[in-house]
């Protein structure tokens, strides 16, 4: 999960997957992924397989949910959880982040 402002997104060609550059505000639960935790204003490429979803704004910032792909890299597959980011949301993410999980491997 992570709260981020797209700088760019580009779609790509029908047949291929487009991509989002997101500057990251922050990142949270990401130790387990073995993804390390970026600076605030890091960029992120994410990518995404559907060229018409998620729906992404250019300068808009948004929580961002997707997983990893089986190279490593981050994508935002059509039923990726995203939502438009409020500044009154960092506190119950960062709440969250804190949690640990109760779920098993």
């Amino acid at each position: 999960v992570l709260t981020g402002t797209v700088k760019s997104v580009s779609r790509g060609p029908p047949q291929e997957p487009g991509w989002a550059v997101v500057s990251v505000l922050s990142l949270y639960k990401s130790g387990g992924l073995g993804v390390p935790q970026p600076t605030k204003g890091a960029t992120l490429r994410l990518q995404l397989p559907c060229r018409l979803c998620p729906a992404l704004k250019k300068g808009s910032s948004y929580v961002l949910m997707g997983r990893l792909g089986g190279d490593g890299g981050a994508v935002l597959p059509p039923d990726a959880f995203v939502v438009p980011y409020r500044p009154q949301q960092q506190q119950v993410l960062g709440n969250l982040s804190k949690r640990p999980c109760r779920g098993t491997p």
